[in-house]
């Protein structure tokens, strides 16, 4: 059986949103941090924008989504090479959904 209301997927939405603090990336062996460029959401999806701009260039993996507590809370484990010709963003994207199970 179903139970949570619209408002409450919403609300869960919404606590991400508000939870999210930066990203974080490696450049090589080296970490680096990076603002969120924006966070767009509707009643049950979110979207997390990375951008790594025009000056960030070299092998990029483990682009890295961090909370307000400091925890890494979403990793995109991918490697690739970034050109210096123009940014680059990394969407992270998720839906709220419920599932109905008895496997708990």
């Amino acid at each position: 059986m179903l139970t949570l209301t619209s408002t409450g997927i919403q609300k869960q939405v919404n606590r991400l949103k508000n939870s999210i603090n930066h990203a974080t990336y490696m450049l090589g062996s080296v970490q680096h941090t990076a603002a969120i460029a924006k966070i767009e959401s509707t009643a049950s999806t979110i979207q997390i924008f990375v951008l790594l701009d025009d000056t960030v260039t070299g092998t990029i993996s483990n682009i890295s989504i961090v909370d307000n507590d400091g925890d890494v809370i979403a990793v995109s484990a991918r490697q690739f090479v970034k050109p210096a010709l123009r940014g680059l963003y990394s969407v992270f994207t998720y839906n709220f959904t419920e599932a109905e199970g008895t496997d708990i």
